[in-house]
């Protein structure tokens, strides 16, 4: 009897000893520290595909990987993290090319309306030269009524183009502005860091931003964005740097 209890102890006590194995959490993988490599690795292949396609000119796409990177990098480490000032300041970067590029094409399109414009007057013109010239009087004010009508028509077309401008230019002022945004963040991320190549980060930050107010035509923001980018610049620039003179350029021309 005393065998069979002794033996019942000892199976009793592996159950016991199993339930608290079963009960002891079980150690951490490395599964979360793959997926945070994962994370960092993508975040840098998107930095280098964006940065590929600002060379490239493909400004769009430039900025789709961009944000993504940002993206990406702002849920793992926070917004503000250091980790995120190169990936801001890039997305910026890109939606201020995206917002010149927009303007651009809008300007070429209104000069193309104008010039279409000149040619269809004349071209009217000089279809009515030559048919008064052989209709009588009574054709001839036949002519000048329809050609009344047509201008009559003719502010509907004018409305429809200043609806377009002014879509266009709405959209316009939201890249600004975002980019504007990302800019400034990645400004604040760069400067509160001591390394050199952060704080000429933090000085292109400051430059772009600059171009943003001169796109915005706020040239007193400009001017101070410039000069703080200049300030910066000149701590850790020899003075014969190409960037100095980028700036120095800048700066002008926000003061013409």
């Amino acid at each position: 009897m005393a065998m069979e209890s002794t033996a019942t102890a000892a199976v009793a006590a592996e159950l016991v000893s199993a339930d608290k194995i079963e009960d002891v959490p079980a150690p951490s993988t490395s599964a979360d520290k793959v997926e945070s490599l994962d994370v960092d690795s993508e975040a840098k292949k998107l930095l280098g595909l964006g940065q590929k396609h600002l060379v490239m000119g493909d400004i769009p796409a430039a900025v789709n990987a961009f944000q993504e990177a940002a993206s990406l990098l702002g849920k793992k480490y926070g917004e503000t993290a250091n980790e995120c000032g190169e990936a801001f300041f890039f997305y910026g970067k890109s939606l201020l090319e995206l917002a010149r590029m927009e303007n651009g094409v809008l300007g070429n399109a209104l000069e193309g309306v104008h010039v279409e414009e000149e040619e269809g007057e004349k071209t009217e013109d000089e279809s009515l030269v030559e048919n008064n010239d052989n209709i009588d009087e009574t054709e001839g004010s036949e002519e000048d009524d329809k050609e009344n009508d047509k201008t009559e028509e003719m502010p509907n077309d004018s409305v429809l183009e200043n609806k377009s401008l002014q879509e266009n230019e709405e959209e316009e002022i939201g890249n600004l502005e975002l980019a504007w945004d990302m800019l400034d963040l990645a400004k604040i991320i760069f400067k509160r860091q001591e390394t050199k190549e952060a704080q000429l980060y933090a000085a292109q930050a400051h430059l772009k931003l600059g171009e943003v107010s001169v796109e915005s035509e706020n040239y007193v923001q400009a001017v101070e964005e410039f000069q703080s980018c200049l300030n910066l610049q000149e701590q850790y620039l020899e003075a014969h740097d190409r960037l100095l003179a980028e700036t120095h350029y800048q700066l002008g021309l926000a003061y013409g």
